[in-house]
């Protein structure tokens, strides 16, 4: 059951109605128990009642009529030894059953039918004072049996009142249950209503949690959580979107214009249509570079890269990278340290040697002409460190932030922005953590496998 209200009326009337009907069995258990109490002290006291009419002279004589007393439906059987003193008329040919022991009180089957308690009593025949040393004692077995059947009509009528009231009290509970429970689930109402006239621009609106009940609190705070980051992610989403929109723009404005300009006349040497188609191949793979870093980005984003687990030995990586940039090192000039210890750690090898890649590569770009890089491993920690750092103190927090860069290097051109962004990703992935920080004109990239 998907409803909240069908759950607490379902689950209320079960339960009342368990309470009422195990109240019900209780009250019906306790009642018949006391009932059979009082019949059964009733009949022990009519037992001692016709013992006490049971004397002895020269014999063992009765003082009771056999007939009963009229209206009275009760069967009485006595012996002395095994000799009948008295049988009731109503037994007919039926004799009682004698229970052994001096009293025994049960239930039975009575001779005319029908259910019945039957008290077994063995007494003394009573006598007279001078008699009592001239031979022993009789002793006389009395049998009597009652119907129960007041007990038992007393005990259905309270059991059928008990049905009567419990399934009435049932029936009154859930009617006001109804207005309980819808009272109740007001501020559930309320809370969808509010949240069903929120549109895509009203993300910025807060619910109320102040005017909710203790109970829906956590629900309202989640939702508020929901909706902020819910307003991030289209900020963001608007925000990538002019940032593609301008980093697209620049590379096919470059590209149109080298087009245009090898177009416009047909006299021009080889020479130039070679170079112009060298610019556009250039422009053409700064552009494929972009777009595949913004393809990572989004398959990291989508959760959908799982990282593969091999040992890897951070220090020929490291070593690779550098040898495959040294290239670039030597063209401005800079000056390569390396500190490098042995390493082996548990990784993906081509998602580090990607961030690697990335961090010697903006290592390089943003090096002074001229100036020095280091590169440290110790352990499972790896620090790259260029000079000329223009950066404040104040920039290092957003520098791996998507499409972000400082003024001097937006100016150069050669860098989208997403480098430092898609290696934060990738660490992260990796279960690393990766920092930055500028000290003495110096940029710190700390990355810790």
């Amino acid at each position: 059951m998907r409803s909240i209200r069908g759950r607490l009326l379902v689950g209320t009337a079960f339960g009342v109605s368990f309470a009422f009907a195990l109240s019900g069995i209780l009250v019906v258990v306790l009642a018949r128990s006391s009932l059979y109490a009082q019949f059964d002290e009733a009949l022990l006291a009519r037992a001692h009642a016709v013992s006490a009419l049971v004397e002895e002279d020269a014999s063992v004589e009765v003082e009771l009529d056999p007939a009963g007393t009229p209206g009275d439906v009760v069967y009485v059987e006595l012996w002395a030894g095994e000799r009948v003193l008295l049988r009731s008329t109503n037994l007919g040919a039926n004799d009682l059953v004698r229970d052994p022991g001096p009293l025994v009180i049960r239930g039975v089957e009575l001779p005319g039918g029908g259910d019945g308690r039957q008290i077994t009593l063995r007494f003394e025949a009573r006598r007279e004072p001078e008699d009592r040393n001239i031979r022993p004692p009789t002793m006389v077995t009395l049998v009597l049996a009652r119907p129960t059947s007041e007990v038992t009509g007393a005990v259905d009528r309270l059991a059928g009142v008990l049905i009567g009231v419990g399934g009435f009290g049932t029936l009154l509970c859930l009617a006001i249950l109804v207005g309980v429970v819808r009272f109740g689930l007001a501020p559930v109402r309320s809370l969808a209503e509010a949240i069903a006239v929120l549109r895509e621009g009203d993300l910025a609106v807060r619910l109320e949690a102040a005017a909710t009940p203790r109970e829906l609190r956590p629900v309202v705070e989640r939702l508020d959580e929901l909706l902020h980051r819910l307003a991030a992610a289209f900020t963001r989403e608007r925000e990538l979107t002019a940032e593609v929109a301008h980093e697209l723009r620049t590379p096919l404005a470059g590209l149109r214009a080298t087009l245009e300009v090898s177009l416009s006349r047909d006299d021009r040497p080889v020479e130039k249509y070679r170079t112009a188609l060298a610019d556009c191949l250039a422009i053409t793979r700064q552009t494929e570079r972009l777009v595949e870093t913004m393809l990572s980005l989004a398959r990291l984003d989508a959760s959908s890269a799982a990282p593969l687990t091999e040992p890897v030995e951070l220090d020929e990586l490291v070593r690779e990278v550098l040898a495959q940039q040294a290239a670039r090192a030597a063209e401005r000039q800079l000056t390569v340290i390396t500190e490098l210890a042995p390493v082996t750690t548990p990784t993906d090898r081509d998602k580090l040697r990607l961030v690697v890649h990335n961090l010697v590569d903006n290592a390089i770009s943003y090096a002074d002409a001229g100036g020095t890089i280091r590169v440290e491993l110790a352990g499972p920690t790896l620090r790259i460190t260029n000079t000329g750092c223009t950066l404040a103190s104040v920039d290092v927090a957003h520098v791996f932030e998507r499409f972000w860069r400082g003024d001097a290097a937006r100016s150069a051109g050669a860098h989208a922005g997403l480098g430092l962004a898609l290696c934060k990703k990738l660490v992260t992935l990796l279960g690393g953590t990766i920092t930055a920080e500028v000290a003495d004109g110096r940029f710190i990239a700390t990355v810790r496998i």
